[in-house]
């Protein structure tokens, strides 16, 4: 075999060995939240009243101050019968993270492939991104309470990889955009990133009784825009 020939190989078997570690990361990650899936109609319903009950205690009471007690309490269910799914109020955070974060992720690829578009405006990009965070987060205030920044925090649940994934591909589609001003594309990202979550999680589900929703986040796609635009 010669050199060129075994280089080859020798990059094959290192990324089998990154993608076999990857599926092994992911699957202790899995582990830490459920102890095992639900498969049966009635199994699969006691947990989404499980995951209800705890974001309400999470929501209500912090991360440090609830307990698996309280939770199973809430959901008129047995201890033992929470444990079968979840090894602790780690694993039911985690959950409520995972499931509101899937949605949240969803969003935000739409928006990216919009990014790349040239043919939709910059405006209606943001202004169609911040109507569907705005709507995912309408869906359930509660989850989006009890996953208060504080309570990730202090739960320590992974919340870094998608986000950073995402946050790359922004910089490269903001850097191929005509539209957008000079400015390092990296850091535009971040920042980007950064005022969209505040925005939207601070402003728009915490809006001042005295001004009007809609026109807070029409306020927050002109601030976006401005920030943006060359």
């Amino acid at each position: 075999m010669d050199h060129l020939a075994k280089n080859k190989v020798n990059n094959f078997k290192e990324k089998d060995k990154k993608t076999a570690v990857r599926a092994t990361h992911t699957k202790e990650r899995a582990a830490r939240i459920h102890r095992k899936f639900p498969r049966q109609v009635r199994s699969k319903a006691m947990v989404e009243t499980i995951l209800k009950a705890a974001a309400e205690v999470f929501a209500e009471l912090g991360y440090s101050r609830t307990t698996t007690d309280k939770i199973a309490e809430r959901a008129g269910v047995s201890v033992g019968s929470l444990y079968q799914y979840f090894p602790n109020k780690g694993g039911l955070i985690g959950s409520l993270y995972n499931d509101h974060q899937t949605k949240i992720h969803a969003v935000a690829r739409k928006a990216l492939q919009r990014f790349g578009d040239h043919s939709i405006t910059l405006e209606e990009v943001l202004r169609r991104y911040l109507d569907e965070l705005d709507q995912v987060h309408e869906a359930n205030p509660t989850v989006l309470k009890a996953l208060e920044r504080d309570v990730i925090c202090e739960s320590r649940v992974n919340t870094g990889e998608d986000e950073l994934k995402e946050l790359n591909r922004l910089a490269l589609l903001l850097s191929q955009r005509p539209d957008v001003r000079d400015g390092d594309p990296a850091v535009i990202s971040v920042i980007m990133e950064q005022a969209i979550g505040h925005l939207s999680r601070g402003l728009l589900h915490d809006t001042p009784s005295h001004l009007n929703h809609a026109t807070l986040r029409e306020e927050m796609v002109q601030l976006l825009l401005r920030y943006l635009k060359k």
